[in-house]
């Protein structure tokens, strides 16, 4: 198999998918880890008048906005009212409200929408047989919709577009709206225009699967658009259509429905990501669905127990459950409480095993984050030579595995945590293996890798041969052992992986100051994690070239993080010589000499003007009688001979960095300290900031320090300007000729 290792271990959580592996009552996170099966939870006391609201004649409606403003309809009160996101004040929506048909009056109004596209709220105006759009800014009216003539007192309609009673609302990302249009016991769809579409509900009554539409969500996966639809009549369900108004169709060709016994009063529909939420009149509940092949129950939100007029998933990990009338919505965090009880196992026909040989089975192991209170994790395995006999397991039970006898497990106590399985026994060719998860509905074990080994090379081998014959004691010795290395495999590890602290792209983060120090380094706190990994791989090889410029180069980018340029002027350094005749005996030379006309040699050093200077000093250092100093000289021997040459330009260096670089007085001193640490130190330096100031025989090396500014500043008193360099005195500048040059009116001198 692919997943054998040849150290003798399977990962089964391969791909963080888990392939060959059933489970129930279980979410599979994103990484790969598995968890008990997420449900909302109530992180606050339910308010007692949620407790005993009377049960809702109708849905009622939420909304929410951009800004976390929470709106709320109250169909008794013919008003929708707002939770500010500011202070969660309860304050009424202005511009809206009262009973009559008036255009803003509000009379039983039910379903809100805020589409995604627009900055509006549509409010099902139920008892008036329309639907009325508010701007979110003004709360202005701005458009009504299902009704053949505004001009007088609102009336049901059952043409295409025209309403009577509606009563939830719904939309999708391209800004279509969906309509549970109750009188006429139907659905319909108008798009981003208002524009109704009178083949969705064609399409929709050509099925024959709705009877009483109550309420309706939209839940989008990709590009794919599914239209929730709960019915009432003649029992409850769940039909799904696609954003054409098709049902959505099974494996088998079949529409796709959820009917369940939990569900007898459903009220309330929510949907996203994989999960769908029900709310439930009879048992005063909300409910939890996976959304999948098929819809898998999950359980009831925790801590919740009132009737439900609406639900709305906030985009935040919110679900906000309306009890109906003038009560205030309730916030659950939609993903913070867990079922109690979860499994996860081999499937029957995809056992482990070995290619070719039987094995030891040796341990079941699981990497798991550690288990909190009230949160257990117990291991089941079973080996056996027989692919016809796989135990058995009970999905819909507490305990799936409790059943049949062969599975083998340590069962957990109150205060202690197994993430660790002996198996042992004789050799066998396959394994099935199982996790129980468990917890109280606010914890859950969290899973994200099952090892398990084989043929594993026991203590035993370390021991004499009188203590390996375990004949009469058969498991008691290979358990005790087990235990033994299950104490130290932690140590042993810890040393096996001695060699990643000394690598400093895989060290942690604690041991690279450690690593650091290891290597005569301080570690600057300014600097980042990256950047100090980077210069720990860095300083062995650069301290190979210390004391050189091209090393002094790397730590001023390294340290300091700027590109500089250094000079040693020695390099370029030479004096003047006069030209000399040549006094060798050759040919040519004597030939030459016979003519009268000398053969100077040495003659390109001593271009007048160019490369003529004056030497410092005497090559041959002080000179008694002429140069030397009484106290302040000092004889040279022979070997030195033409040192004092070189005593201006020796032992000295410049460094030039672009002033674009040095960013305030913190990263000159940066620049500074790396100088003064590495530099050689019989040495000197002066640092220079080139600045955007090209001139001629002063800042004129194309490439290395030209660098183009604009206009140089005035001379001021006070600065760092020097007459006569780059300077110009203040004010603009003269007139030319032909340029600005009339007379006493455009004319300036310099």
């Amino acid at each position: 198999m692919s997943n054998v290792s040849k150290d003798n271990y399977f990962f089964l959580n391969r791909e963080g998918r888990w392939p060959e592996f059933k489970w129930s009552g279980l979410d599979l996170r994103e990484d790969g880890s598995l968890e008990l099966a997420s449900l909302p939870l109530l992180t606050s006391a339910l308010p007692g008048a949620v407790k005993t609201a009377p049960t809702p004649t109708g849905p009622a409606g939420l909304a929410i906005d951009p800004s976390g403003t929470l709106y709320f309809s109250d169909p008794d009160g013919n008003r929708v009212q707002r939770i500010l996101s500011c202070d969660g004040t309860v304050v009424a929506t202005p511009c809206m409200g009262g009973a009559n048909g008036k255009p803003t009056n509000l009379n039983a109004p039910r379903g809100l929408l805020i589409p995604a596209t627009r900055s509006a709220l549509f409010v099902a105006d139920s008892g008036n047989h329309r639907i009325q759009v508010f701007d979110l800014d003004t709360f202005q009216l701005v458009e009504i919709w299902g009704q053949a003539n505004t001009a007088g007192p609102p009336q049901p309609g059952s043409q295409p577009g025209e309403l009577n009673t509606p009563w939830t609302l719904a939309g999708d990302s391209s800004g279509n709206i969906y309509v549970v249009d109750h009188g006429n016991q139907r659905i319909q769809k108008f798009n981003a225009l208002g524009e109704v579409v009178p083949a969705f509900w064609k399409n929709v009554q050509a099925s024959g699967l709705l009877h009483q539409p109550a309420d309706i969500a939209v839940w989008e996966h990709d590009t794919t658009i599914q239209v929730f639809v709960v019915d009432t009549s003649p029992s409850p369900a769940i039909f799904i259509f696609d954003s054409e108004g098709h049902p959505v169709l099974d494996a088998k060709g079949q529409a796709r429905k959820l009917t369940d016994d939990h569900l007898k009063q459903p009220m309330g529909i929510a949907a996203a990501g994989d999960s769908l939420y029900i709310g439930d009149n009879s048992a005063e509940r909300v409910f939890r669905y996976r959304i999948g092949d098929c819809f898998e129950y999950v359980g009831e939100a925790i801590g919740y127990d009132g009737p439900v007029a609406a639900l709305l998933l906030d985009g935040k990990g919110g679900l906000w459950v309306h009890a109906g009338g003038s009560l205030s919505p309730v916030k659950l965090q939609a993903q913070q409480g867990y079922t109690t009880a979860g499994s996860l196992w081999r499937r029957s026909d995809k056992p482990l095993q070995v290619p070719d040989r039987q094995v030891v089975w040796h341990l079941l192991q699981a990497f798991a984050k550690p288990l909190a209170a009230n949160a257990h994790l117990d291991l089941f395995a079973y080996a056996s030579n027989d692919l016809t006999q796989p135990p058995k397991v009970n999905p819909s039970a507490d305990n799936p595995f409790a059943g049949d006898p062969k599975w083998h497990s340590v069962p957990s106590a109150a205060n202690l945590d197994v993430t660790e399985l002996y198996i042992g026994g004789t050799k066998a060719k396959y394994l099935w293996v199982g996790a129980l998860f468990s917890g109280d509905g606010t914890v859950s074990p969290l899973v994200r890798q099952l090892r398990v080994e084989f043929d594993y090379p026991s203590y035993a081998q370390y021991l004499p041969a009188v203590y390996r014959d375990n004949a009469n004691c058969r498991e008691f010795l290979p358990r005790l052992l087990s235990l033994f290395q299950s104490l130290f495999g932690g140590v042993e590890h810890e040393i096996n992986s001695l060699p990643v602290l000394f690598d400093p792209k895989a060290a942690p983060k604690p041991f690279l100051a450690w690593l650091a120090g290891c290597l005569g380094l301080d570690l600057d706190d300014n600097w980042g994690q990256e950047q100090q990994r980077r210069i720990i791989a860095e300083i062995f090889r650069l301290s190979g070239r210390r004391g050189t410029a091209a090393g002094l180069r790397e730590s001023l980018r390294l340290f300091a993080g700027v590109e500089a340029i250094i000079e040693e002027p020695i390099l370029n350094a030479a004096w003047w010589s006069l030209p000399s005749a040549d006094n060798s005996c050759c040919q040519a030379c004597a030939s030459g000499s016979a003519s009268g006309s000398p053969t100077w040699q040495n003659t390109q050093n001593s271009i007048l003007g160019w490369t003529t200077m004056l030497a410092p000093a005497q090559p041959q250092g002080a000179v008694v009688g002429t140069s030397a100093v009484l106290d302040q000289s000092q004889l040279i021997t022979d070997e030195d001979f033409g040192a004092p040459l070189f005593t201006d330009v020796a032992y000295q260096f410049s460094v030039q960095v672009y002033c674009s670089q040095v960013m305030g007085q913190d990263a000159l001193q940066g620049i500074k300290a790396v100088l003064e640490q590495e530099k050689p130190a019989h040495t000197a330096y002066h640092l220079c900031i080139i600045d955007p100031s090209f001139r001629v025989g002063f800042q004129s090396r194309l490439g290395i320090d030209t660098v183009v500014g604009g206009r140089p500043r005035s001379l001021m008193l006070g600065t760092d300007q020097a007459l006569g360099q780059a300077t110009v005195l203040a004010g603009a500048d003269a007139s030319l000729l032909g340029v600005e040059s009339t007379l006493g009116v455009t004319t300036r001198l310099g």
